[in-house]
């Protein structure tokens, strides 16, 4: 037996203690969000792994200006591949107001050079950069003693269980440590927010979309589940891990709050992608009067 083949085979045993197969869950259809969804394009080519979707999604919130979000997760990086390089180059022209990395940056074995370049390419945001901390950082050997500082270096604030206010868009960002490997701290995550402003909640595991929303986020984003990785027709996900939640991705809705699961870009247990493609997200958030107006211009 090959080393890659056994290396997979040792993947899928544990993987699947981790999570379930063919998830009734997985079998819910993903909504748009609530100003809609579309696919701006599509870059690369071949296996669905080799391509990267770029995705649009509007969501009313009433703010003082518009806030453009670049929403990355589960990149799951290793080493320098041509995969590194079309995410790169997808990300050049790129110019969001917000940046926001939800987790799972790295893989098993992710190598310090490839993270610094992918780090170094991640286009600027006036309204700042943020991250959340995954199961991978955690199982990779990037803790957040390790993981917050590596970040800092690229001007990437870690939100871990902490909040901030972003008064130019009169608006709150809160990101919580990861519901599988870590310990989220919610009372810490909502302390110190601007009361009657919007709030947008970062977390890795979209198990935790209740909890937010019954502490008042308005937006979630989240990833962690790959959209299921490999995902058949009428079946669903063939597996999703612990912490998906029933939110195998896309849009959901809690009372007034809303939740969005990214696919994510990466791999886990094995290289492949199938009905899951990979996504990178625009998630424009839009006040009341300029919302209305998009959708009836």
């Amino acid at each position: 037996m090959s080393k890659n083949v056994s290396y997979f085979l040792r993947a899928l045993r544990r993987a699947l203690r981790r999570g379930d197969l063919f998830p009734a869950a997985g079998r819910r259809p993903a909504a748009a969000a609530p100003g809609g969804s579309r696919v701006l394009e599509e870059i690369g080519g071949g296996p669905e792994l080799d391509r990267l979707q770029i995705t649009a999604h509007r969501v009313p919130l009433p703010l003082r200006r518009p806030v453009r979000i670049l929403h990355l997760s589960d990149i799951h990086l290793r080493g320098e591949d041509a995969r590194l390089d079309l995410l790169i180059r997808a990300l050049q022209p790129m110019r969001p107001d917000l940046l926001v990395l939800t987790g799972d940056v790295v893989a098993h074995g992710w190598e310090p050079p490839a993270l610094r370049r992918l780090l170094s390419a991640l286009p600027p945001a006036p309204l700042g950069r943020f991250a959340v901390i995954g199961n991978w950082e955690y199982w990779g050997g990037a803790p957040v003693p390790v993981w917050a500082p590596l970040l800092a270096q690229h001007g990437i604030d870690l939100l871990h269980n902490r909040g901030v206010q972003i008064p130019e868009a009169g608006m709150n960002l809160t990101g919580t440590d990861d519901a599988l490997a870590g310990t989220p701290d919610l009372d810490a995550a909502f302390s110190g927010l601007a009361p009657g402003w919007p709030t947008v909640a970062l977390t890795h595991s979209p198990s935790l979309f209740p909890d937010l929303a019954q502490r008042g986020a308005d937006l979630v984003l989240a990833g962690h589940t790959h959209g299921g990785q490999i995902r058949f027709p009428l079946a669903g996900p063939f597996f999703l891990p612990r912490g998906s939640g029933s939110y195998p991705w896309g849009w959901y809705r809690e009372g007034t709050s809303w939740l969005f699961v990214s696919r994510g870009i990466g791999w886990s247990v094995g290289p492949i992608r199938w009905g899951a493609r990979p996504e990178v997200a625009w998630i424009s958030l839009l006040p009341w009067g300029m919302h209305r107006t998009a959708m009836t211009g």
